[in-house]
């Protein structure tokens, strides 16, 4: 599968590269991109549960793998305050952002390697990465940091 628009679930690698991702139950402990739904502006790690605050929606925005990424429960897009530094938090708010996605298979599945995507300010290094190296907490905070080879900043898009 070649990434591309659509709605997906992301999935973090790192909390699911021993899992079997074709045959997820309705809920799952893998470690999914969630809008919060107490504030809806908070982007956090959180269990899968497949419900509308965890569905993304990549939708082109002009440039070759350029997307504006909103969420389908609550119609906010992901973006960030200010300038792309590491450690500012990803948030979501009515204004989108552009973000670029760059797909690899960096995380190794049960059954078999899989596409997984990277999520990038534009030209840049700065990726969303989920907070203190990956940790899969439910509640951990989304971030921008710049790439590194962790697995913490890889997410499998699940149609």
């Amino acid at each position: 599968m070649t990434f591309g628009p659509g709605v997906y679930y992301l999935i973090n690698v790192k909390s699911a590269r021993h899992e079997d991702l074709d045959s997820l139950t309705q809920e799952s402990p893998i470690a999914a991109l969630d809008l919060s739904g107490g504030d809806q502006r908070t982007i956090l790690a959180f269990p899968l549960h497949r419900g509308e605050n965890q569905k993304w929606e990549f939708i082109p925005a002009g440039g070759e793998n350029i997307y504006h990424i909103r969420n389908v429960g609550y119609g906010k897009f992901v973006t960030f305050p200010d300038d792309a530094n590491d450690g500012k938090q990803v948030i979501a708010t009515d204004g989108p952002r552009e973000w670029e996605v760059r797909t690899g298979y960096e995380g190794v599945n049960v059954k078999d390697e899989r596409e997984s995507i990277r999520i990038f300010h534009p030209g840049t290094e700065q990726n969303i990465d989920l907070k203190d190296h990956g940790d899969t907490t439910a509640g951990n905070c989304i971030q921008l940091w710049g790439k590194t080879p962790g697995q913490g900043q890889a997410w499998y898009a699940i149609p």
